[in-house]
């Protein structure tokens, strides 16, 4: 009996969850942001706003939060209470509010103030101002009756804020029939009808005769019914304008109600029951509501159902459903004992929701509604999972929104119940437990396990069966079992359940509710027994083989031996190939078509296929996610495979969505797959199982959702736990397909059956209103959901619109979207955020859309649009663009004047430029033409000084000739360093230099004239030594210049100071003198180039360069020149250099040049011998050691007279041969080969440089030494001729003697090189090979073409190797001591050297160089 009775409150239990409506209850309060808990009243308005009246003021609510509007000492207007008891919308959208005193006041939805309508007219008009009912009519005038007091205000909604249209009716003004008004009515027409206790009023065309009390009034088809609250009925036709009484054949001492059934029917609630009056047919019938349970015959109202049936509700307790077609009544009634009562009786309630299922809070009972499949009552739940959780709160007032929804006002706060459509049925068992595993077997029976270790077996119409035993029957008691997770029906209608920890089961069925019971588990002791007791996933594939995947042994292949007794074929038998590794793991098994299996791991996706003999020949290939690679799997955790009608195949992996598989072979480590996730409209990457319904769709389950999939369309719906409206998770059981063509899935609370066809998404399209506008930040008063167009003045460019989509189901699963028309044309997602920011809108006309979904996350086409008008600022208008216009051409004309009179200054300026220009260029070539015949004026007097005994006289003079030589000479270098200046040709060689002794070698030029006239010259310093890195050619040119500046401008008897300072990152050296003094207006233009002072010493001629030089070589160190001065008391210039290597080191024209002598003996290296520097040799031993007769030298010059001259100095010790240009010169050179060539550059027909190349080039004559005389002074001009193989140069003009010194250097050098090669031909060092008699180089096999000098640099270190040579031995040995050039030609020929034979010449192999010393040959 107890075991009966158990199963009775199961089957019971069940049904009731069946047959459970779907709806959610959701109670809003103080916390929620209301003003008050209680609720009077409530509206929602035409925009579809809800209002509610409560005691501390007038709530507004769009869905998501509530507005309060109450009046307080802040106000300039204040209600007597904030009390709300009534309230009412008027046609143009404001709010009659009726407060708890009575009055009646309006609320301007615009201006979101109250307005007191009726303050000064009522107390005129009336004296008990307790106002009664407020009547809103559609035509917009509204009606204010009051208690006590027989008259009405009538109010034009729209004139009344202006203090007019309002009128009052009373029988004092014989406007108004009788002392006290029932009700007012506006008809078709737009007639009012006031019907008093002494007639009819209208207002209107219409006219009625009639003085009895009248109290209900409908309109049907064209007809106004009138009813007494007697037994009185007339009509009135609008047509024939008749008014007639009809007399009702029944006994009626009070009418409650009048309602209209349709439009032939009227429905009278009486005292003595139910009237119906069918008006064309002018009959009365009359119902009796008397039942045996419900002894009261008197109707308190009255409601008709979507099925035509009549709800009535008598005067005692309970409801009666009443059939006017099969004429069947019953009386619904809560059982006494279950009524939740409260200390005041409940409004009645009667509605239906959308679905038309009715709800009924009848007097005496519980909310509850009406099962029309059992004919009766049943409560609403708080929990459907508990029959015992009735919700049937005290309802003051109730009403319906435009969804559905029913609001409902209680004591504390109001309740909004949400109705849904009836899709699915939630199945709750074994609460607390998740199900597992589902079976549809054979039978269409559905098998159910869950974790609580409970297999249930449900009948195909969803009536339970009973339980599975453990001894294999169907019990009705409840009985446990084992934790199944998997089943599988074979072909032989064998039952396999696989369970976790406990092998699995085989059912044989015996009868129908019986089955054998085989259990198989692993034995470690048995090798063919199961390979793991956890199993999730049991299958059998085409070949009807059965394959068993366990969680943590791979997959079995079922067998059985000669002996007929099953065995398990795994990895630790004859399944060799399995990768037990990776793949330990299996989750499920399916197969996919071409008979390839699939196998889903924790650790990617195995296939294999069931084309094989003996499963040791099995090939297994794996598929898993990949990084980078999109078509991979697109998760390793695979939770489910399935492949459906179209016999597409899917992967379903946690975390990582579905993989569709795209490649046709499947027997591959590189399937192709075709992912979907989140991103196109999955609800969720953690995918437990899919599975296919009837029409194709693929529904894909999640933990908190499930989402169906169009293939063709690639399109996802989702539905979350909010869309089925309950509070659980679903398993991972994976889903099937019951015998009424339901889906089945899991959840952690039972299981839920879901209609898949009936799934649909809500359609409600809910409006959109704008709830908010933040102007530059601050909250702005304007209406603006009233707007047509927003109006934004200059200074209003930053906005922020609030909206709001009003579907009160679920408000926080609304998704917006809106754009800025004018502005922009996508649409910004603005996921669940309700507000749109614009900052610095430009001016224009705009048209601001905003779209939404419904609370179930559907877009709708429910766009809402607003204008704005951004106003332009004053300079934003057409009056503007008209004064810029203006502004523009004035502007341009002054460009245009100016830009014409910066073209007038700048052609002067160019003029003066270019007449500098072609002053210098004109200098510039004067001083090289005049090079050749000031040589041939310094040399010959030089030679005349030097060798002939003169008279005193004409020495001196000859003295003078020879001292004006070298001026001009000075004069042409200064031209030509300008010319090179001007061309960026000049290069800044920077060494760190003492700058004291530098300073000291200049000054000693200037002692001679300095005693000459008596001038006190002298070096003021307090430091003996001061290192900078500078130019030093430069630095003697500067001091030079300024120091014969001073001794320029200085008389005799005066003083010139040279006084040095240093500070910390600089130094400055002052030319100090006691001369004339510089006037104040020159000083200005002193540094300009041909600036002279020749006016105030006309003695002493300027030329007007050197201090422009200067000023340009002073900037090139990026250093400053400074001059004071004071007429005839002297100048100071001071020179400001910085002392820091960095200040070059960004600067393209700087290079750094190693100088050997700033610390010669700070690099000690025992390894390597350094060369003492070699004593000079003795003057007169160079001088004996002459070169014998047999010497030829060619002499190639232009000019007649300085070759005549070179030819008749240089006879008296060799035989000379003259040509007259390059070619002639190159021609003699391979003719007669003399040992010595000496040329001119600048020549006709070929110049020198282009001979030199050619004779370089010719092997015959390659090892002729060549000198080089040129007006050409320039460092550069040297390093040019140096590199073309040159192995002297020698500036015009030039001292005989030098010259002489240099050509027996040379000779004697040729001689010493000549027995250096007798002695050693050749000489090798790794892959250097030296062949010195040939003078040719090769490394490793190769040759390298070298110059002249590069070969003697080279043969020197080569036949010394690890001695260190300074570059001052090298300059000396190579080019011999009488060389004019500096140590940078060292330099420049080891770069040279090292880039031809280097592999990396920054980490030389063969030459090296000791830092501060030399450079040596490592051998």
């Amino acid at each position: 009996m107890k075991r009966a009775w158990l199963l009775l409150i199961s089957l019971f239990n069940f049904c009731i969850l069946v047959a459970q409506p779907t709806y959610q209850i959701k109670h809003y309060s103080v916390n929620d942001g209301m003003s008050q808990g209680i609720v009077q009243t409530i509206i929602q308005d035409k925009k579809g706003f809800l209002w509610f009246g409560t005691w501390n003021g007038l709530n507004k609510f769009d869905g998501y939060t509530f507005k309060n509007y109450k009046t307080s000492y802040k106000d300039g207007y204040i209600l007597n209470t904030n009390r709300i008891s009534q309230i009412a919308e008027t046609k143009y959208g404001d709010i009659w509010c009726q407060a708890y005193d009575g009055r009646v006041y309006m609320f301007d939805n615009q201006t979101e103030k109250f307005i007191d309508i009726l303050g000064s007219v009522a107390e005129t008009m009336i004296t008990n101002n307790y106002a009664d009912h407020i009547y809103t009519l559609s035509k917009g005038i509204s009606w204010i009756t009051f208690q006590n007091e027989c008259a009405a205000i009538r109010i034009d909604d729209q004139l009344c804020k202006q203090g007019k249209g309002i009128t009052l009716y009373s029988s004092f003004k014989q406007n108004l029939k009788g002392d006290k008004i029932y009700t007012v009515f506006e008809d078709s027409e737009g007639d009012e009808w006031i019907l008093t206790n002494k007639g009819i009023s209208i207002i209107g065309k219409k006219q009625v005769d009639s003085d009895f009390p009248f109290q209900y009034i409908k309109e049907a088809d064209g007809i106004i019914y009138l009813v007494s609250q007697s037994d009185k009925l007339a009509s009135y036709n609008f047509k024939t304008r008749q008014f007639k009484f009809i007399e009702i054949p029944y006994h009626v001492s009070m009418i409650n109600e009048v309602k209209k059934f349709d439009s032939n029917t009227l429905l009278l609630a009486t005292d003595n029951g139910l009237i119906i009056y069918k008006i064309k047919e002018k009959e009365f019938q009359l119902i009796d509501i008397r039942t045996s349970t419900q002894p009261s015959n008197v109707v308190q109202s009255v409601y008709q159902d979507h099925y035509k049936e009549l709800w009535i509700f008598p005067q005692t307790t309970g409801v009666i459903r009443y059939n006017p077609s099969t004429k069947e009544m019953q009386h619904l009634f809560t059982p006494a004992d279950e009524v939740i009562r409260y200390e005041r009786k409940n409004k009645n309630v009667i509605f239906e929701d959308q679905q038309h299922t009715l709800w009924v809070l009848p007097p005496e009972g519980n909310l509850s509604y009406y099962d029309r499949e059992n004919k009766e009552l049943k409560p609403m739940l708080k929990d459907s999972n508990n029959p015992k959780s009735v919700f049937s709160p005290l309802v003051r007032f109730y009403t319906l929104d435009n969804q559905g929804n029913c609001w409902l006002t209680s004591t504390r706060g109001i309740y909004k119940l949400s109705f849904f459509p009836h899709t699915y049925n939630l199945v709750h068992i074994d609460n607390g437990f998740e199900t597992r595993a589902f079976l549809c077997d054979s039978e269409k029976r559905l098998w159910v396990s869950s974790k609580a270790q409970v297999i249930r077996v449900y009948q195909p119409d969803g009536q339970l069966e009973g339980y599975l035993t453990p001894q294999g029957k169907i019990s009705k008691d409840k009985q446990s079992f084992t934790s199944v997770y998997c089943f599988l029906e074979d072909h032989e209608g064998n039952i396999w359940i696989g369970t976790k920890e406990n092998g699995i089961y085989l059912l044989k069925k015996k009868s129908p509710d019986s089955y054998s019971v085989q259990q198989f588990t692993h034995q470690p002791n048995m090798p063919y027994s199961l390979s793991g007791n956890s199993v999730y996933s049991i299958f059998q594939d085409s070949h009807k083989r059965i394959w068993i995947g366990c969680y943590g042994g791979g997959i079995n292949l079922l067998t059985y031996n000669k002996d007929g007794k099953t065995e398990f074929i795994h990895s630790d038998n004859e399944l060799k190939n399995y990768p037990t590794g990776y793949a330990s793991k299996v989750r499920h098994i399916s197969e996919a078509p071409g008979g390839v299996l699939l196998i889903g791991t924790t650790n990617g996706l195995l296939t294999f296929s069931n084309q094989f003999e003996r499963p040791e020949e099995i090939k297994f290939y794996r598929n898993c996610c990949e990084s980078g690679i999109s078509t991979s799997l697109s998760g390793n955790d695979v939770m489910h495979t399935y492949t459906d009608k179209q016999k597409r195949t899917y992967i379903a992996s946690f975390t990582g969505g579905i993989s569709q598989i795209v490649s046709k072979n499947l027997l591959s480590n590189k399937i192709e797959f075709k992912t979907y996730t989140t991103d196109d409209g999955l609800a969720s990457d953690l995918v437990q199982a899919m599975q296919e319904d009837q029409q194709g769709n693929l529904w894909i389950l999640s933990e908190n959702a499930i989402s169906k999939f169009d293939a063709q369309r690639e399109i996802f719906e989702n539905y979350g736990l909010n869309s089925l409206h309950q509070e659980f998770s679903f398993s991972e059981a994976a889903p099937v397909i019951n015998a009424r063509n339901q889906i089945v899935f899991g959840t952690d609370k039972g299981f839920i059956e879901i209609s898949s066809k009936e799934m649909q998404k809500s359609s409600y399209v809910p409006p959109i209103v704008f709830t908010g506008l933040k102007v530059q930040g601050q909250s702005s008063v304007i209406a603006i959901d009233d707007l047509k167009e927003l109006r934004l003045t200059p200074s209003q460019r930053n906005v922020t619109f609030q909206f709001a989509a009003l579907d009160y189901v679920d408000s926080k699963e609304i998704r917006y979207a809106y754009r800025l028309k004018g502005l922009e044309e996508e649409w910004h997602d603005g996921d669940k955020n309700r507000s749109a920011s614009y900052i610095n809108l430009p001016n224009g006309k705009y048209k601001l859309q905003i779209k939404s979904t419904n609370s179930d996350g559907v877009w709708m086409d429910n766009i809402r649009t607003l204008s704005i008008n951004v106003l332009p600022t004053f300079w934003e208008t057409g009056w503007a663009w008209l004064l810029y216009i203006i502004l523009f051409v004035l502007f341009t004309g002054s460009i245009v004047y100016v830009l014409f009179y910066i073209y007038r200054l700048r052609h002067q300026v160019d003029i003066e430029q270019q007449l500098s220009n072609i002053k210098l260029r004109f200098f510039t070539d004067i001083s090289h033409e005049l090079r050749t015949p000031l040589t041939l004026i310094s040399s010959p007097v030089n030679e005349v000084l030097e060798n002939e005994d003169l008279s005193a006289t004409a020495r001196e003079h000859l003295t003078v000739v020879q001292k004006n030589a070298e001026r001009m000479l000075r004069l042409m270098n200064q031209i030509l360093d300008f010319r090179k200046i001007q061309n960026q040709k000049m290069k800044v060689l920077v060494e760190k230099t003492d700058l004291i002794p530098l300073l000291e070698k200049v000054m000693i030029n200037f002692r001679l004239i300095a005693e000459e006239k008596k001038i006190n010259f002298r070096l003021a310093s307090e430091l003996k030594s001061i290192y900078a890195w500078i130019d030093r050619d430069k630095f003697e040119k500067i001091f030079f210049n300024l120091i014969s500046n001073a001794f320029k401008y200085t008389p005799a008897e005066k003083a010139i100071t040279i006084e040095v300072t240093k500070q910390t990152d600089k130094v400055t050296i002052s030319v100090v003198d006691e001369g004339i003094g510089i006037e104040p207006t020159k000083l200005r233009t002193l540094f300009q180039r041909f600036e002279t002072l020749a006016q105030q010493n006309m003695l002493q001629p300027s030329s007007g360069i050197g201090l422009s030089l200067v000023k340009e070589m002073v900037d090139m160190h990026h250093g400053t020149i400074k001059v004071t001065s004071e007429p005839e008391a002297g100048s100071r210039f001071m020179v400001t250099l910085p002392l820091q290597k960095e200040v070059f080191e960004q600067d393209s024209q700087v290079e750094f040049i190693l100088n050997d002598s700033q610390s010669p003996t700070t690099h000690p290296d025992s390894s390597l011998q350094t060369e003492k520097r070699p004593e000079a040799e003795d003057k007169e031993d160079m001088e004996n050691n002459a070169a014998p007769d047999t010497f030829t030298i060619l002499v190639v010059e232009d000019n007649e007279e300085l070759k005549a001259f070179l030819k008749n100095i240089l006879s008296e010790n060799y035989t000379v041969i003259t040509a007259p240009n390059g070619k002639e010169g190159l021609q003699h050179a391979v003719d007669n080969i003399p040992d010595l060539i000496i040329s001119d550059v600048m020549m006709p027909v070929m110049d020198g440089l282009e001979m030199i190349r050619k004779i370089k080039e010719n092997n015959n004559i390659c090892h002729i030494p060549i000198i080089v005389l040129s007006a050409k002074a320039s460092l550069d001009d040297r390093i040019a001729g140096l590199e073309q193989g040159i192995d002297d140069y020698i500036t015009k003009p030039f001292n005989i003697l030098e010259v002489k010194a240099r050509i027996k250097a040379i000779m004697r050098r040729a001689r010493s090189e000549h027995e250096e090669k007798e002695k050693a031909k050749t000489i090798e060092s790794g892959d250097l090979k030296l062949d010195c008699e040939s003078r040719r180089v090769f490394i490793a096999g190769k040759e390298i073409n070298l110059t002249a000098k590069e070969f003697d640099v080279l043969e020197l270190l080569v036949f010394n190797p690890n001695k260190v040579y300074s570059r001052e031995n090298l300059l000396n040995i190579v080019w011999g001591y009488e060389y004019p050039g500096d140590v940078r030609t060292v330099d420049v020929h080891i770069r040279r050297l090292r880039e031809k034979i280097e592999a990396n010449p920054s980490e030389p192999k063969y030459v090296h160089t000791k830092w501060g010393v030399g450079y040596y040959f490592q051998a």
